[in-house]
Order: structure tokens, then C-alpha cells, then sequence
């Protein structure tokens, strides 16, 4: 029984959704009764192209690309569970180089063979020099929207375990542009990755209230109530499942909404505020708990920026200098649409706090920011006349590669196993295509009989002539493309 068989024996019975508590405004009531030994804890994030491999599309025009979540479940032998049951709108350029925490949930143990997410719309916007809005799209998404992710291997959630889902959502290889008719296109492509709050290294936002302190260790519990890049919600109560642990270390950076450095001794109770932090399980006991309340997830800061949502600018673009040793400043020039008009730069200040990350989750050094590295600033801004306005910065994640990866688009013709490599029609003629043990292979096809779009992690044996292709990678000197990810469809999947 091959891969694409074993999809169909999972039938759908009838969706339920957890019962769930928490995500008021009592911020003494505790988030949780205690697990049940059938259960295990769920939690999701989103990210937009989360390797040193993103993509970067020179026709990608959008500033803005909104999807509409509906619902996110896991679907196994008995059906579906849901793990995200309330609606978000979430920007996905607006995820930069970090992943939010959506949903926290408890789920029946079991095995899942995959996940599905109900998307309803994308929402493509496109500004003009001056900021403002020229052009909105919502292209027609496949299948209505419906779209099975199947992992590399089931899904065990364990009985009192903890699973971490991190779904990439890859935006501007989702998007597709004709390159002479000039047609948009959606076809959503998302790697899912699961690990047990062991493996991932990505930098995950969570932003909430402060409902317990533990200044002793230090550490405090933060209940989500907003998803950052959420903008159109402005609902406090939303149901977000648990709250989490947050963990400050001695070089967490801590800061105010004016964005200048403070202590731990300054945080209070239902205060709000965005946690930057690495994911990990929690085993412990919060002071002050009653004993019924059931802990399960940790956020080891590296960040704390107090503040409502926004209080805080996410500034994506490209390094200009190296640190000023004397000042601590380096120019970043800022990506279009920002706010700020068509080729602005800033100067962002380090401060005593500040972090700097590599993509991959390394931490880097100042001395280590050289120009022309793609990023993410985080900080508060200070306008000043004359001269570039000011960041002070709490966080600066960036990509450590100036080079843009190439891309193909064709119809495969021939392949060769024994070569890892294929011929393809693209639009520049017949080429090849290189790959290796790290080239990651997505193929998306139409699943008839639920109605779905599937996205599966393949082998290159799994695909066949007359698939379409995408290939993304870096060309050689022979005029073949070294494939970093390749997405494969069936021609009843093109949607185009």
C-alpha cells in the first residue's frame, strides 16, 4: 500500500471541538483543569518561509497578503479534532522572520494522519509610492480552501505529552504571477513540521496579559489574547487554550513601550506584553498556583517587549552598514509600505538587550551584521527632523545571504533516479533539474473524494512526467538548476 492509498481509508465522521476554559478577563482563575491520561497538548504555530532558503520572487509585488483561517484540525481514524476553532486573519507578510503561536489546545491521544486547514480567502494588496492602497485581489483558491497536510510520518500525540505543529506557510511561492499574461494565482504551499519542543529552533511570538509573577526564578504566566499579526481582532477574550510559562534569563532583553531597556522587577500583573522566546516543556510548579492547574508550555525568552499589540514596530529590510562601534547605530534601509516613504532608511540603535539572531536561530554578535543582509528589526521609533528617524531596537533577526534564489516553472519530461535529476519544459526552454538528499520535494494534488487540495512531503520517485513544476534553487555553470525545494502538482491540481 502506497502513500497516496493509505489517505483515503481516513474517513470523516463528524467534527467535535474540544471543550475548552480560560481566556477571560479574571486573570486569578486558572487556565486549566488537569489533563486527563488520554490526552495530550496541542500547540500551532504559523511562519512564512522559515529557511535560509525563502524565496525572492522578483514579481512579487504584494505588501499585504491576509489569509482567512477558519479552522485548523487534526483528523485521524475517528475523525477530526479541532486544535483551532476561532477565526484569524493573519498577514503573512507580517510574520517576518519569527513564528506566532495561534492555538494552544488539549487533544485525545491517538494517532492523526494529517492536519487540515479550512482557508477562506487570501486577500493579495499591492500600495503605491505614496502608501496607499492600488491594488486588491483575492484569487480563487482550490477546492474552496480545504487543504490536508500530511506529515512525513502519522502523528502520535502522546497520553499527558506535548506535540509543537510549525506551519510554514510559503506566500510567495503560493502566489503565482503569469510571466505574460500576468494572472494571479493561488495555490497555497505549507511544510508542516512537528517536533516534541526539541528540535525546532525558530523563534516563536506570543503576546498576552501577565495573570501570575514569580519573581523569584525569574518567570511569569502569560494567557494569549491576540494573535500579533491579527490585526483585524480586537476580541480580549478569545478562547487561545493555555496559558503558557514565560522564562526570563539574566540576558533577556527587557524593555518598556518607549522601547528604552528595564528589569524584571518592573512587570506587574495584568500587564501586556510580546514574549520572543525558544518553545520547551514545562514540568514545574508556578508560586501561587492552585493544584489543579495543569502547566504545560514554556517560552524561554530572549525578548520582552511591554506594551499593547503594536506598541512595538516589526520593520523588515536590508542591512545597509556595519555597527558603529562608538554609537552602536547601523543603517537599515526599510522595505516598501512600511509607513514610511519609498526608499527610507532608519538608524537602529542597539541597546543593552538588544539580541541578534541569525534565521536559523544562532545568535549572532554585533560585529557580525555586515550590509545587505535581509531582516527584521524590532523596536519603537523616534522621529527626529533632518535627519533618519531612530530605532531602538529590542530585537534584530537576520538572513545571513545576500544571494536571490533562482526559480523554473515547467512540465517535467523526463526524470532520472539514479541522477536525482529531471528535464523539464520551462519557459525558457528544456533544462535540468538537480537535486540531492536536502532538496525538499512537495507535491500537491486533488483528493476527489473529500474535497480537499493534499500537500505531501514526496521523494523524486514519487513524481511522474507530466507533472507540473516550480523549482526554486541556484543555477550552475552547465545551466542546470540546484534545487533547494521543488513543488510538484498534478494537472487536475494546477489551478491556473
Amino acid at each position: 500500500m502506497n502513500k497516496f492509498q493509505r489517505r483515503s481509508l481516513a474517513a470523516l465522521l463528524l467534527a467535535f471541538t474540544l471543550s475548552s476554559c480560560g481566556g477571560g478577563d479574571d486573570v486569578s482563575s486558572p487556565d486549566r483543569p488537569p489533563l486527563a491520561a488520554q490526552v495530550g497538548t496541542v500547540a500551532v504555530s504559523l511562519t512564512d518561509g522559515t529557511t535560509d532558503e525563502t524565496t525572492t520572487a522578483t514579481d512579487f509585488r504584494f505588501d499585504e497578503v491576509n489569509a482567512s483561517i477558519a479552522a485548523i484540525f487534526l483528523i485521524g481514524a475517528d475523525g477530526p479534532v479541532s486544535i483551532l476553532s476561532n477565526p484569524v486573519v493573519i498577514n503573512l507578510r507580517g510574520l517576518g522572520n519569527v513564528s506566532d503561536m495561534i492555538a494552544i489546545e488539549d487533544v485525545p491521544a491517538g494517532r492523526y494522519e494529517k492536519v487540515r486547514m479550512i482557508l477562506t480567502n487570501l486577500e493579495l494588496i499591492e500600495y503605491d509610492e505614496n502608501g496607499d492602497v492600488a491594488v486588491v485581489l483575492n484569487p480563487p483558491l482550490p477546492i474552496d480552501g480545504r487543504i490536508d497536510l500530511f506529515p512525513a510520518e502519522p502523528i502520535q500525540v502522546l497520553a499527558d505529552g506535548l506535540l509543537h505543529f510549525e506551519l510554514d506557510f510559503d506566500v510567495e511561492k503560493s502566489i503565482t504571477i503569469g510571466t505574460t499574461s500576468g494572472e494571479v494565482t493561488a495555490r497555497p504551499v505549507i511544510f508542516i513540521r512537528t517536533d516534541r519542543f526539541t528540535r525546532l529552533r525558530k523563534l516563536a511570538r506570543v503576546h498576552g496579559v501577565i495573570t501570575r509573577l514569580d519573581e523569584d526564578h525569574p518567570r511569569f504566566v502569560l494567557c494569549p489574547r491576540w494573535i500579533i499579526t491579527d490585526q483585524s481582532s480586537t476580541d480580549a477574550t478569545r478562547n487561545f487554550g493555555h496559558c503558557i510559562v514565560v522564562r526570563a534569563a539574566d540576558n533577556t532583553g527587557i524593555f518598556d513601550s518607549q522601547g528604552d531597556p528595564t528589569r524584571f522587577a518592573e512587570l506587574s500583573l495584568g500587564q501586556e506584553l510580546t514574549a520572543i522566546g525558544f518553545p520547551a516543556p514545562f514540568t514545574d510548579v508556578i508560586a501561587g498556583d492552585d493544584v489543579d492547574v495543569h502547566r504545560r508550555i514554556a517560552l524561554d525568552a530572549v525578548t520582552l517587549e511591554i506594551g499593547r499589540r503594536g506598541a512595538f514596530a516589526h520593520l523588515r529590510g536590508i542591512t545597509l552598514t556595519r555597527v558603529d562601534p562608538d554609537t552602536g547605530r547601523f543603517g537599515f534601509l526599510l522595505a516598501p509600505n512600511q509607513g514610511f516613504t519609498p526608499g527610507s532608511t532608519v538608524r537602529v540603535q542597539l541597546q543593552v538587550g538588544t539580541r541578534i539572531f541569525a534565521l536559523n536561530g544562532a545568535e549572532l554578535d554585533a560585529s557580525e551584521i555586515r550590509p545587505e543582509y535581509r531582516g527584521l528589526v524590532d523596536g519603537v521609533i523616534r522621529l527626529s527632523a533632518g535627519s533618519p528617524a531612530l530605532v531602538k531596537s529590542a530585537l534584530v533577526i537576520l538572513k545571513r545571504t545576500t544571494d536571490f534564489i533562482d526559480r523554473l516553472r515547467g512540465i517535467i519530461l523526463e526524470i532520472d533516479l539514479e541522477r536525482g535529476s529531471l528535464l523539464i519544459s520551462s519557459e525558457i526552454g528544456d533544462r535540468c533539474l538537480i537535486t540531492d538528499s536536502e532538496t525538499r520535494i512537495l507535491l500537491i494534488t486533488r483528493d476527489a473524494e473529500e474535497n480537499t487540495q493534499s500537500i505531501e512531503r514526496v521523494e523524486l520517485a514519487d513524481l511522474q512526467a507530466g507533472m507540473g513544476v516550480h523549482a526554486y534553487g541556484k543555477f550552475l555553470t552547465g545551466g542546470c538548476l540546484a534545487t533547494g525545494t521543488l513543488i510538484a502538482f498534478t494537472v487536475d491540481s494546477a489551478g491556473e
